[in-house]
Formats: C-alpha cells, sequence, structure tokens
C-alpha cells in the first residue's frame, strides 16, 4: 500500500495496540508495507514472540518489535509502549461477553480513555480507535429498511442495558457488549472533543471480517468454519455486512497514516451477505468442505450502507487498491490458511 499523503513520516514508529489479534497482525503487516517501523503491544509477549518475529523479521528486518502491556486499564501502562511512537492503533478492544453491565461497559470506557491518556502524554501525531458494528446497531432480519449513516449509534443497546430488565442470556449479553462498545467509541469522541490533544483522532468502524488467518484460524474465521460444518446451534449471530480482513487493516493504516483523514469514523462495510450466502459460494469452491443443512432464515437484513462503502471503497482506491477485496477472494484465502 502506498500512502501519496502521509501525516507522519515514513519510517515512524506506529503502535498496534493487540497485534497478535486477528485484525492486528494484518494491520502490523500492512504498516511494515506502508514503510512504518512496527511496535506491537500483546498480553503475554513469551506466547507470540516466536511466531510474529518468524512472520515479519525476514522480510523488514530491524522494524518490528513486541512489548508485553497485560493491563489496559491501569494508569502508566502504555508509557513504555508510546515513547517516541508517533502513531497508535487501537486494534484489540476486550472482547467481554456478560449479562452484567458491571463488568463490561466500565471496562471498555477506562481502556479506551487510558490508551487516550498515554498518547496525549507521549506526543503522538495520530491515533485511530478501531471500533465495531455493534457500536452502530444490532443486526435484525425482516426489520424495516433503512440507511445506515457514519452518525449513527446503537442507543437501543444502551437503554435496554441501562433501562431494561437483566436478561441473562445470549440476546442480553449482546446488548450489554454493545452498549459497551457503544458507549467506548462516544467516550472517545468526546475525549478528544474536550482535551483537544496534541494528535488526529480517526475511528474505524468494521464488521463481519474474513479471510486469511496470517494468526492461524481464530476469531470470526473460526466461526465460518463452525458455519461451513452446519452446526447452528454455535452460531449465535445473524451476519450483515462483511469485509475482507486484509481491507479492515489498510483502513485502519489509512485513518492512521493519511492527512486527508481528520477526525472521520471510516466504516469497513462492503457487501451484505448472509451466513448461507457464504457456504454457497464455498461450495463454488470446495463441494465437500460445506456440511449438514443450510441455515433456516426468516427474512433477511435490509439495512443499506452506500454512501460510507463508497467512502471506504475511495479511501481503498487512494492507497493503491482497485477497490474491495472481492468477497470470493477472500474465502479463497480463506481456506487457503485455515484448512
Amino acid at each position: 500500500m502506498h500512502i501519496k499523503d502521509p501525516a507522519i513520516s515514513i519510517d515512524s514508529v506506529v503502535v498496534v495496540i493487540g497485534a497478535n489479534g486477528f485484525i492486528g497482525v494484518e494491520t502490523c503487516e500492512k504498516l511494515l508495507q506502508a514503510g512504518y517501523k512496527v511496535r506491537g503491544t500483546v498480553r503475554n509477549i513469551e506466547k507470540h514472540s516466536t511466531w510474529m518475529h518468524k512472520l515479519f523479521d525476514e522480510k523488514w528486518p530491524g522494524k518490528f518489535e513486541l512489548v508485553e502491556v497485560a493491563e489496559f486499564e491501569k494508569t502508566g501502562t502504555f508509557d513504555a509502549a508510546f515513547k517516541g511512537a508517533a502513531g497508535v492503533i487501537y486494534v484489540s478492544t476486550p472482547v467481554l461477553f456478560d449479562p452484567d453491565p458491571s463488568k463490561v461497559v466500565g471496562s471498555n470506557i477506562r481502556s479506551t480513555i487510558n490508551t487516550l491518556e498515554a498518547a496525549a502524554k507521549a506526543g503522538v501525531q495520530r491515533y485511530v480507535l478501531s471500533s465495531s458494528s455493534k457500536a452502530v446497531e444490532t443486526t435484525l432480519y425482516n426489520d424495516r429498511r433503512h440507511n445506515i449513516t457514519t452518525k449513527m449509534y446503537n442507543w437501543e443497546a444502551v437503554q435496554k442495558t441501562c433501562c431494561g430488565p437483566r436478561d441473562d442470556g445470549f440476546g442480553g449479553m449482546l446488548d450489554v457488549y454493545s452498549a459497551g462498545r457503544t458507549l467506548a467509541e462516544l467516550s472517545f469522541w468526546s475525549w478528544v472533543e474536550e482535551n483537544n490533544p496534541p494528535f488526529v483522532a480517526n475511528c474505524v468502524v468494521p464488521d463481519g471480517n474474513f479471510g486469511r488467518g496470517l494468526n492461524g484460524s481464530s476469531s470470526t474465521n473460526e466461526l465460518l468454519k463452525t458455519v461451513l460444518t452446519g452446526e447452528w446451534e454455535a452460531v449465535p449471530m445473524p451476519l450483515a455486512f462483511l469485509i475482507d480482513v486484509e481491507d479492515t487493516a489498510r483502513l485502519l493504516v489509512a485513518a492512521m497514516a493519511k492527512s486527508s483523514i481528520d477526525k472521520e469514523r471510516v466504516f469497513a462495510y462492503h457487501d451484505r451477505c448472509t451466513w448461507n450466502d457464504l457456504r454457497q459460494q464455498v461450495r463454488k469452491i470446495t463441494p465437500d468442505l460445506v456440511k449438514g443443512e443450510d441455515q433456516k432464515l426468516e427474512g433477511k437484513y435490509l439495512a443499506e450502507a452506500d454512501d460510507a462503502i463508497q467512502r471506504a471503497e475511495k479511501i481503498l482506491q487512494d492507497i493503491g487498491q482497485p477497490g474491495f477485496v472481492s468477497v470470493e477472494v477472500m474465502l479463497r484465502n480463506f481456506l487457503d490458511t485455515c484448512y
């Protein structure tokens, strides 16, 4: 990828929080491809150091380093990681599923604010938060047709979490998780507005990510493997928009590096699909891999996000891509690396 209008000098240090994750490891690679040095944070450096250095050191010697940051909410915990860095990309916010809001919401907010305060203290120039589509809305099939915009937030999940009866089932845990992601992102924008930090802040909002697995079969790729077996009781959520994981990483790097992206909320959305759509496409590539019956669906997801998708595609084109990675290529990359 090529940054034509770099906001920070090529060869600067960029910190990737959660570097070992599905999106995080791709973000590290895309930064290295663009010419930046990468300092990745992981919760357990002993567990991840060997395979990550093996992945990057031969092609980019001396450009990649790992540091351990285990506690995201503790004051000062990011000081050493951020020292001398020009940019920060917060990829791996806590993934907490619990029906008790006190165990989820506050942690999401505190970890986000802690990274912002540390970035301001360190004098970084660019900061990017990776949010979630669950901060926009809860995916409902056969709901009203509506247009998703970058101004939307999941107030319904916040209201249910704050004011509704406790639900210990998956639906209740999803509402609490969604409320945590929503309030964390809103706290991010509020903090930036109130504190006027020395850095430009942007946010990328991904939906379903699939594709190659540089860190093996994990995260949503593992869920897709379950989908292909037809074990629907282990698939708790419907699918809405999806995107190739490499495109999400490219958008995160662009939001960090491009001077033309300033205080922007970029949606990493591409195509709208169901799980059955993905099963059908995999059947065309590797028929024997798809087992069981298709998911029994009532209705479909009716939301549209044309403006947000066009903006994301324009950013990808600005950094040298022809546009989005196609769903077919995304699935072939997934199959090549996860089986």
